[in-house]
């Protein structure tokens, strides 16, 4: 039986790996402890499974959530406060508040200035969105600097269309990302690759003992 990744992998830029198809058939595929960091926002309404991130997660865990439906009990909790929008409210009052899941593991994590510390973001899109659920990639950043370090191996098996490979090669992060849909892997890829020289300035802006851990 092939693996289910061979129906399509693209190497964007050398740094992120991106794998077309569903990551509830991929992630049993990777070995144990094989990535550094999961980060990732799910489809809200289904199950996550959570064991499959942590045998595959060495380090922390970051997933994003709406309040009634919380993937698991962390260890932190942060929240980001998405723009309001005029929607129907005839049934139920709107709700524009979006909750993140941090469980800590492992030794990764970088105190900010205090103002980016703070657990309550309001980062908001500049450009029209390319997925219906894209995150700002103002806020992946914050959250890959705080939860990562330099050169960690991060993983988003719900990629969408790739904001967080893009945080990832501006922060000097390697990436892994999988995705169900092929248009928006296609938008993932290209997105992704056009960001990944930015990895290389994330690396030449490292501090001197910090670039040494480049590879």
């Amino acid at each position: 039986m092939s693996d289910p990744w061979q129906k399509r992998v693209e190497l964007c830029g050398g740094r992120a790996v991106c794998l077309l198809g569903d990551c509830l058939e991929i992630l049993p595929t990777l070995k144990a402890g094989s990535v550094n960091a999961a980060v990732t926002d799910p489809p809200y309404d289904k199950a996550l499974d959570v064991g499959e991130l942590r045998r595959v997660t060495k380090g922390n865990i970051v997933v994003f959530c709406k309040p009634e439906n919380q993937f698991f009990v962390p260890d932190e909790y942060l929240f980001w406060v998405k723009t309001p929008s005029t929607k129907n409210y005839r049934s139920k009052c709107g709700r524009f508040v979006e909750m993140v899941l941090v469980e800590r593991c492992g030794l990764a994590f970088n105190p900010l200035h205090w103002s980016q510390m703070t657990g309550v973001y309001d980062d908001r899109l500049v450009m029209p969105p390319a997925h219906p659920c894209e995150k700002p990639v103002s806020l992946m950043e914050r959250l890959l600097r705080i939860y990562t370090k330099l050169v960690d191996c991060v993983l988003d098996p719900f990629m969408g269309s790739g904001t967080t490979g893009i945080a990832a090669m501006k922060t000097g992060r390697r990436f892994i990302g999988m995705e169900i849909g092929e248009g928006y892997f296609n938008i993932a890829c290209q997105r992704i690759a056009d960001a990944a020289p930015l990895f290389t300035q994330a690396k030449e802006g490292a501090g001197a003992e910090t670039r040494r851990d480049f590879p």
